[in-house]
């Protein structure tokens, strides 16, 4: 569950070249080639993109009208955020953007395109009408793919399915023996939760 609102000074903007934009912005982020087909999907579902073109955009610099400016305000469960997530999605985000812009240089080398992480606490969203938690989210994502994967430890996180390395992983478990490797510690919470262990 991620809402990500992108704001564009680019008055030239037009309503199929937003829909792009926030096509890329969706899958920069949820388009992962090593997560089965079935997570990506159900991803994409719960990822929503809005392109917005404020009505005025005062900043220093060059004109924004002229030199189109970016602010992308990408809203998560607290939970997902650290290091990994920031590391991974502003950089992301920040390339997508420049692509769609046509000077990915520019906004590599000048602050036009600014990303703004924000985590929600615990019980302050939901979906399907009730109040949902970064582990109900990683269910939804993941419940096709966990229906049918039969892991058994290994280089494959047992919640996703993406390819982890087991020597490098920041979050891993051990549980009956076997060891395991997650891409994110909700993976691991999520699995630990499954399999009644407390972490």
């Amino acid at each position: 569950m991620m809402t990500i609102e992108v704001f564009t000074s680019d008055d030239s903007l037009t309503e199929e070249r937003g829909r792009e934009l926030a096509r890329r912005v969706r899958d920069c982020l949820t388009a992962d080639h090593t997560a089965p087909a079935s997570v990506v999907a159900r991803a994409q579902e719960l990822t929503h993109v809005t392109v917005h073109r404020p009505l005025a955009w005062a900043t220093g610099g060059p004109d924004p009208a002229r030199v189109p400016r970016y602010l992308l305000r990408v809203t998560v469960p607290g939970t997902w955020i650290g290091n990994e997530f920031g590391e991974h999605a502003i950089p992301a985000l920040t390339r997508a953007v420049g692509e769609f812009d046509g000077d990915p240089q520019r906004l590599q080398q000048h602050p036009h395109c600014v990303v703004q992480v924000i985590g929600l606490r615990e019980g302050t969203f939901g979906t399907r009408g009730v109040v949902t938690s970064s582990s109900d989210v990683t269910r939804m994502m993941t419940e096709d793919y966990r229906e049918s994967a039969d892991i058994a430890g290994g280089t494959v996180d047992p919640v996703c399915g993406m390819t982890v390395d087991p020597a490098t992983a920041r979050h891993t478990l051990t549980v009956n023996g076997i060891d395991y490797a997650f891409c994110a510690s909700v993976c691991r919470k999520v699995f630990a939760e499954d399999h009644g262990i407390t972490v």
